[in-house]
């Protein structure tokens, strides 16, 4: 029997984790996710199980935050990292980048996202599907992630 279609959602908000999951859960009804809350987390589920395709923030701590902790170090471009993971372990999964922020920044760095989304199609060609800008007072972000998401299950089920 085919295993449920299963995406890892790599979200350190809980409000906007949730946001992501309702949008997944209402175009597949039988989606399995998975979430991990930060770099390090998403490191690790990604060495466990790989799934149909990964959502994740720009923005992520390295590590998880635990109460009583401050958590991982702040990275305005963590998942870069998760991105970089794929590479290094030959691992080849649709990653939509769904971010709250118009543009990033990290020392001198500056990118808004129509270069992000430029920078990851350059730099992972393979995986990196598209870029969607989260902002809960509208609902363009929802049929951006419904889109790929759709993509992504028609060419699952394609193969």
């Amino acid at each position: 029997m085919d295993q449920p279609f299963s995406v890892l959602i790599v979200e350190d908000s809980e409000s906007k984790l949730n946001s992501i999951q309702g949008v997944l859960e209402r175009e597949l009804p039988s989606v399995r996710l998975r979430t991990a809350l930060s770099v390090r987390s998403a490191i690790d589920a990604l060495l466990e199980e790989t799934p149909d395709m990964i959502i994740a923030d720009m923005s992520l701590p390295t590590y998880d935050i635990e109460v009583r902790e401050r958590g991982g170090s702040p990275r305005p471009f963590g998942g870069i990292e998760v991105f970089e993971t794929l590479e290094r372990y030959g691992i080849t999964v649709p990653v939509l980048v769904v971010t709250s922020y118009p543009v990033i920044t990290e020392g001198s760095q500056t990118l808004g996202l129509t270069e992000l989304s430029k920078k990851l199609e350059t730099e992972f060609p393979d995986v990196f599907l598209a870029t969607v800008y989260f902002d809960s007072a509208f609902s363009d972000w929802e049929r951006g992630i419904e889109t790929q998401f759709r993509k992504v299950l028609k060419d699952k089920n394609a193969s």
